[in-house]
């Protein structure tokens, strides 16, 4: 049985979101906050408040930025999001899971264009698979039976190309994009 604490400001709201949950099973309505395992919200959380709070599911159709996971939210849905929406964001938040509605799906990073991707050439994408090996310029230069210098240079051009700024960051955008697989 999940332990819910509904935060509204507004007696209605209130009344509305008990409505909706009441009855559910796996959910029990608590009648203060330190008997809570998960809050239900309708509004952002202040910028004061940590994510050492409770799992939280908003319901808003404001601004929404990736920081708002830091400060315990766990769910962010529209406000007029479905009940089973919102009794299933409450059961994934209960046990630590991210729940975020289709619409703000850009939240999670920025998305690789596909004229980055179609821009590396073949060598690039053989050079980048052993980058994700995770072996040096020198190695890769021997696989690739080319000379050290060339394989600098396919390696600066990758970083160029994926927006890197170390071979890391390179590996993981290509994860990310789908050039590499894991």
């Amino acid at each position: 049985m999940i332990r819910v604490w509904i935060e509204t400001a507004s007696t209605v709201t209130r009344a509305g979101f008990e409505s909706v949950l009441e009855g559910t099973v796996g959910l029990e309505l608590v009648d203060s906050l330190t008997q809570a395992e998960v809050v239900l919200r309708e509004d952002l959380p202040l910028e004061s408040e940590g994510s050492d709070r409770l799992p939280a599911v908003v319901l808003t159709d404001g601004p929404l930025t990736s920081r708002l996971f830091r400060r315990g939210v766990h769910a962010i849905l529209p406000r007029d999001a479905a009940a089973d929406q919102i009794v299933a964001a409450l059961h994934a938040a209960s046990v630590g899971l991210i729940v975020i509605a289709v619409e703000a799906s850009a939240l999670l990073g920025p998305a690789e264009s596909d004229s980055e991707v179609e821009n590396l050439t073949p060598r690039e994408m053989e050079t980048l698979e052993m980058l994700a090996e995770g072996i040096s310029n020198k190695q890769i230069a021997a696989r690739l039976h080319i000379s050290e210098h060339t394989a600098k240079f396919h390696v600066n051009s990758i970083l160029g190309k994926l927006g890197a700024g170390t071979r890391t960051e390179a590996v993981m955008r290509g994860l990310r994009s789908g050039l590499l697989k894991v």
